[in-house]
């Protein structure tokens, strides 16, 4: 059994660890989904409302203002210092590092033509100067839509993002464009945050991982000790029970050469009745011997010859109705035996009170349908009704209690079984006759 139990724990630790590895994975990768998913709802959102505004920018430039500066590029232009300023009140009022006008030149290069920062500021371009914008990304300016970059790490302006959008003169044409750069401090730190909530979370999935490893560690101890506990009070009754059918079968071969003795004796003195009668005496002997041809559980078959042993030795006769070929397999071993040596314990204590003369028990095990059928009948002592109301409390009993020995727990026992198997327990007795009979369900073990 130990061994059993041995490789049983290194499949068990193995599954174990693999299910940790996993865990562990699947959270690693939903930390990591949650955070990209994270990040890119911030950039959606930045973006979508930095294009918004360079539409609305793009509206308010002055167009046919802007088509006069390119046709005469220079600072001192009237256009351009009007268009500088518009440009820089923008750039403050929305808080971008830069609100500027670009065009796009015959080999696709982008070029700042005028850029909205203050007088001195280190950042200032000059007129024409190359930008980051490629073709790719400003072509759905041509189709008159607003577009946006993805982050762009300059060297000169720092870590960015670019949404923009079209001018359209009055012809229908494409005269430049409105660039608007967005600083990512808000995104970086929305990162950061992200991430912080992000190992916050995966700290909380790791201890409650840990919880469900600790937790099922100990469900699992604790199974395994009730099993082995289980296992060992059966194991205890098993090998009793067999002691007593090896000490009653080495009795009756030592008895046998001394029984046909006496039957020589009583036949050659014509003396049939009393042969008979020495026969029918011998019934419970042969019984015990011949039991096992009508019981196929050996668990069962050793049970039932302990207790017919019992009996007999207190002049008990008991009969046995039995499928030869049922094994009863729908129900574990511990269990029936649980069952049947408490029934039948109480069932030979009632008969032994029988002061009739008639001592007898009778055992039925039986399958009907989905259901096993046990049934012990014992002639004793009539049971009023308030009396079988009780029998199945645990501690309750009708007999005297032995100091230190606990009595009454027998039949509570049995209910538990029963209630394990979804069963029903049905107790009567009437006319010096009690009767237990059990169904127990196996449709959800077969």
């Amino acid at each position: 059994m130990i061994a059993i139990y041995a490789r049983t724990n290194n499949k068990v630790r193995i599954i174990l660890i693999v299910a940790i590895i996993l865990s562990l994975g699947f959270m690693f990768t939903n930390i990591l989904l949650s955070y990209d998913s994270t990040i890119r709802t911030v950039e959606i959102a930045i973006s979508t409302q930095s294009m918004k505004t360079a539409a609305d920018i793009a509206r308010e430039v002055d167009v046919p203002g802007f088509e006069r500066f390119l046709q005469k590029p220079t600072e001192e232009s009237t256009d351009y210092i009007a268009l500088h300023q518009f440009l820089n009140d923008y750039r403050i009022k929305i808080g971008a590092k830069h609100v500027y006008l670009v065009i796009m030149d015959a080999q696709g290069n982008s070029r700042v033509m005028i850029n909205g920062l203050s007088p001195g500021d280190s950042a200032q371009t000059y007129i024409g100067e190359l930008c980051t914008l490629t073709m790719d990304e400003v072509q759905p300016a041509y189709q008159g839509d607003t577009f946006h970059t993805g982050i762009i790490h300059d060297p000169k302006y720092g870590v960015y993002m670019t949404a923009g959008a079209p001018l359209i003169n009055t012809s229908g044409q494409l005269v430049g464009i409105v660039g608007i750069d967005i600083g990512v401090e808000l995104l970086e730190q929305i990162e950061a945050n992200a991430l912080h909530n992000s190992l916050f979370h995966f700290a909380a999935n790791l201890v409650v991982l840990i919880l469900i490893v600790v937790s099922y560690t100990l469900i699992r101890r604790w199974y395994q000790r009730e099993t082995l506990r289980a296992v060992g009070d059966s194991e205890q009754t098993f090998q009793r029970e067999f002691r007593a059918i090896l000490t009653s079968i080495q009795s009756i071969r030592h008895d046998f050469a001394n029984h046909l003795q006496v039957l020589f004796g009583l036949l050659e003195l014509k003396k049939v009745d009393r042969a008979q009668e020495y026969l029918r005496g011998l019934q419970a002997d042969i019984q015990a011997v011949t039991l096992s041809e009508q019981v196929a559980n050996p668990a069962l078959l050793v049970l039932l010859h302990s207790k017919a042993e019992n009996a007999r030795c207190k002049n008990i006769e008991m009969d046995f109705h039995i499928p030869p070929d049922e094994t009863f397999a729908g129900v574990l071993s511990s269990d029936l035996i649980k069952i049947l040596s408490n029934l039948l314990d109480n069932a030979i204590e009632a008969a032994d009170e029988d002061k009739r003369g008639e001592k007898r028990i009778s055992l039925t095990m039986q399958k009907v349908g989905n259901s096993y059928q046990f049934m012990v009948e014992n002639t004793g002592p009539t049971l009023a009704p308030e009396v079988i109301n009780k029998l199945t409390e645990a501690g309750f009993t009708t007999k005297e209690t032995e100091t230190g020995k606990a009595r009454g727990y027998g039949l509570d026992i049995v209910r538990g079984v029963v209630d394990k198997y979804a069963g029903e327990m049905y107790i009567t007795s009437a006319r010096g006759k009690t009767c237990f009979s059990i169904l127990l369900s196996i449709a959800d073990r077969q």
